[in-house]
């Protein structure tokens, strides 16, 4: 079940809808009634902040940055939130429950004129970047495509999110790019890929899991990676190498079954 909230939460004393959603500890009064092992460890454990994922949006202006971000705030999970609080920085941040585990996503959304794709990236740090062009404007996707290939350039891909999205796909007479060129540059750069509409809200919240979904994998991958850094023996490279061949020689299954448009796959 996936759980998509915005914030601040407002306290109430009404039961979630949602029967994984989480509450925060209550206040308990104090008495001379001794506490049970159990209670004890209750009252004492601390919550566990959410991890929290940085998260810039690329694109030029124009091709709907701003209202996917908007859509993300008003899904029809939503309960409260304050826009007034992110404003100053042109943030905006949402949390999710996905595979019972809740993380909070803060959206970097800077107009393209205001700061370079460069400086976004070395001011925030994100952990995942999403470049927006607009299916229905040839311009905006060759802006995607120089941006996409500066960033697998630094090698953002290798550890961190890339989503490639054409935006504004429910206009479909006056679309100009098609969706194997989406894919076919998404592909050539170890991006993901997908099509939107914020208008109609077309796989808007497929967009905000997937991101999450993906920032996770790469995270994984690279805990795994530091895990396993030992120096290899003889043994170990031999089967390295044999590993290569065989991925060259089955190369084109590997590709269906890591689909650039498949969001829950590396």
């Amino acid at each position: 079940m996936i759980i998509i909230v915005t914030y601040p939460l407002a306290r109430t004393s009404g039961r979630s809808p949602f029967e994984s959603s989480c509450c925060g500890a209550g206040y308990a009064n104090v008495d001379s009634t001794p506490l049970t092992p159990e209670e004890d460890v209750s009252e004492n454990l601390e919550p566990i902040p959410p991890r929290r994922y940085r998260i810039v949006m690329l694109g030029e202006s124009g091709v709907g940055k701003t209202a996917l971000v908007n859509q993300f705030m008003t899904s029809e999970y939503m309960h409260t939130y304050d826009a007034s609080l992110d404003d100053e920085f042109g943030e905006k941040t949402v949390s999710v429950l996905l595979d019972d585990e809740e993380s909070e996503l803060v959206f970097v959304d800077h107009p393209s004129v205001e700061m370079s794709v460069e400086n976004c990236l070395s001011t925030y740090e994100p952990h995942g970047c999403v470049v927006v062009f607009s299916v229905v404007d040839k311009t905006s996707f060759r802006k995607a495509e120089e941006t996409i290939n500066y960033l697998w350039q630094e090698s953002y891909p290798k550890d961190k999110a890339v989503i490639l999205v054409g935006n504004k796909a429910d206009l479909a007479r006056a679309r100009v790019i098609s969706s194997q060129e989406g894919k076919s540059l998404a592909a050539s750069r170890d991006a993901k890929f997908i099509e939107t509409s914020s208008g109609i809200q077309h796989n808007v919240d497929e967009l905000l899991v997937g991101i999450l979904k993906q920032i996770r994998l790469k995270e994984s991958r690279e805990k795994k990676a530091n895990s396993t850094r030992i120096k290899p023996s003889r043994t170990h490279i031999s089967l390295h190498l044999a590993k290569e061949i065989l991925q060259k020689i089955c190369l084109t299954d590997i590709s269906k079954s890591k689909s650039c448009e498949n969001l829950h796959v590396l």
